[in-house]
C-alpha cells in the first residue's frame, strides 16, 4: 500500500490489521539504513503474531518501493527530520489513535529515540536495537566496509530486488552522506534527555557499526523510569535475524512488562 506524506509517495505494509480496530497497540517497525519491508525477513510478522497485536512497517523516503531523495540528496540531519516530521505524519495520515510501541532498528533505532523525545501522545514505548546517538570511529569503519558493496555487483543487484534497482545509487549516498557529515548529523544526546517513556535497549557485541558505548549513553542520559538494556553475546548487526529467539523473548517480555 502507499500513502503520500510530505508530497513524497511512501510504501506500507500492514499486519494483522484486523486487531486495528479492537484498539490493540500498534506495533511500528523502523528499519535500517539500507533496509526495507522485505529485509525484515517476517520478524515483524513473527512479533505480531507471538502477541497478537497489530503491526505496521513501513519504507522510509530514499528505500524500497518508496519515493527517492529529492535530487538524489540525502538532506543534513534527516534522521530528525523522518522522527519528528515524517514519522508523525504517517502516523496522523493513517489515522491510528492505538497506544504505539516503536520498534527500530540501526538508523531506524536512532529515529525512534528522537522520537521518543517529542513523541505522539499514542506513543507509549520504544525498542531498539544497534542504534547510534553520537559519532564513533567503530562505526565510520563499518560504514567504510558497507560502501565497499559498491564494488560487488553480484551483491548490489541482490539489494536492487528491494530498492528499485536503485541499490547502487542508495549505497553511495548513504555512506557518503555518514562520512561526509558533521556530528550534529549523528548527535542525539540533547534528545535523550527529554525521553521518559519505557526503553529497551538492544546492542549486539561484535556490530561492525556501533559498541556498547551507544546504548550505554542512552540508558544515561534518558529521563525514563523503566530502562531495559540488552547485550546480546556473539551477536553483530542484526540482532532481530541473527538471534531471532532471543530478541522475540526480549521484545515479547518487556512489552508485557509494560
Amino acid at each position: 500500500m502507499f500513502i503520500s506524506i510530505d508530497n513524497k509517495r511512501i510504501h506500507y505494509e500492514l499486519i494483522n490489521e484486523q486487531w486495528i480496530s479492537d484498539g490493540k497497540t500498534l506495533l511500528v517497525f523502523l528499519h535500517e539504513g539500507l533496509g526495507s519491508i522485505p529485509q525484515w525477513k517476517g520478524f515483524p510478522e513473527q512479533l505480531s503474531n507471538r502477541l497478537q497485536l497489530p503491526a505496521l512497517v513501513y519504507e522510509r523516503q530514499g528505500y524500497g518501493e518508496s519515493d527517492f531523495w529529492d535530487n538524489g540528496e540525502i538532506k543534513s540531519r534527516f534522521l530528525h527530520h523522518e522522527a519528528l516530521l515524517m514519522l508523525p505524519l504517517l502516523i496522523q495520515k493513517l489515522n491510528f489513535d492505538n497506544p504505539i510501541i516503536i520498534f527500530g532498528h540501526s538508523d531506524g533505532g536512532t529515529i525512534a529515540l528522537i522520537h521518543a523525545s517529542e513523541p505522539l501522545a499514542n506513543v507509549k514505548a520504544v525498542i531498539v536495537e544497534a542504534p547510534h546517538v553520537f559519532l564513533e570511529e567503530h562505526s565510520l569503519n563499518g560504514i567504510r566496509k558497507a560502501r565497499a558493496i559498491l564494488n560487488n555487483n553480484k551483491l548490489v543487484r541482490v539489494l536492487d530486488r528491494y530498492h528499485q534497482a536503485r541499490a547502487g545509487d542508495l549505497i553511495d549516498k548513504w555512506t557518503a552522506h555518514w562520512l561526509a557529515a558533521n556530528d550534529t548529523d549523528w548527535e542525539a544526546s540533547s534528545s535523550l534527555k527529554k525521553i521518559i517513556i519505557p526503553l529497551l535497549l538492544i546492542q549486539g557485541d561484535d556490530d561492525d557499526f556501533g559498541t556498547f558505548a551507544q546504548i550505554d549513553m542512552v540508558a544515561q542520559l534518558a529521563e525514563s523510569t523503566i530502562i531495559e538494556v540488552a547485550q546480546i553475546k556473539d551477536c553483530g548487526h542484526v540482532p532481530h535475524l541473527q538471534k531471532q529467539e532471543e530478541i522475540l523473548k526480549l521484545a515479547q517480555d518487556f512489552i508485557n512488562k509494560i
